[in-house]
């Protein structure tokens, strides 16, 4: 019910505010190779489905891997290390490390032996998993790894899924599902081009988030 309001009032302000909503379903699944994702989006506070924000929020951020929980999940995954002497020593205390070593190490296990799966997979699946996985929304189905993509189609971490896309990275998987929060208008601007018919740079036609509008998707 929540996501088809949100549908809906993205639809309506995209009518009246076009340079400020995107044309895209806000719910859309959009499949990237991981290592895409390589740095964190600037201004992070901007969690709102289906913006289009100008200005260089782009251009900042901070490398995704050098984030606490990717370091030790690096750490754990490439060098054997116990989640009691990796990076999460820097931030939580031994408790805290403990708990959260334990849910790190079921999601590597699973990922491992089960492969990587959308949360609409993992509901079907495992409801248990999925709900218990939850941190920053309200249903599985909205708890995709979320990426903001730049002026030029760059790929940026957002939120949810910190500890699905660092395992993925580290695994070298190639393909994950992720959902789009916010679209710099200058990307936007790609995307309303290609509604149009019109030509766009050949090296933008394979991006992801064009794929429904190209008919690849």
């Amino acid at each position: 019910m929540t996501s088809t309001l949100v549908r809906m009032a993205i639809s309506a302000f995209r009518t009246i505010y076009p340079e400020k909503y995107t044309d895209a379903d806000p719910y859309k699944i959009i499949h990237v190779d991981p290592d895409a994702i390589a740095y964190t989006s600037g201004e992070r506070s901007s969690k709102r489905r289906g913006w289009v924000v100008d200005g260089d929020w782009d251009l900042g951020g901070d490398p995704f891997m050098q984030r606490t929980r990717p370091r030790a999940i690096a750490q754990r995954v490439n060098e054997g290390m116990a989640w009691e002497v990796t990076a999460l020593t820097d931030k939580y205390d031994p408790a805290e490390v403990a708990e959260r070593g334990v849910k790190m190490e079921a999601l590597y296990s699973r990922i491992r032996t089960e492969g990587y799966r959308s949360q609409r997979q993992l509901l079907e699946t495992d409801p248990e998993a999925a709900w218990s996985g939850l941190n920053d929304t309200m249903h599985p189905l909205a708890n995709e790894v979320a990426v903001d993509i730049g002026r030029h189609g760059e790929l940026r971490w957002n939120m949810c899924g910190q500890h699905r896309l660092a395992f993925a990275r580290v695994l070298d998987l190639d393909r994950i599902p992720v959902q789009v929060f916010r679209r710099h208008a200058e990307w936007q601007k790609i995307r309303d081009r290609v509604r149009r018919g019109e030509d766009i740079p050949e090296e933008f036609r394979a991006h992801p988030d064009l794929a429904d509008l190209l008919g690849d998707g």
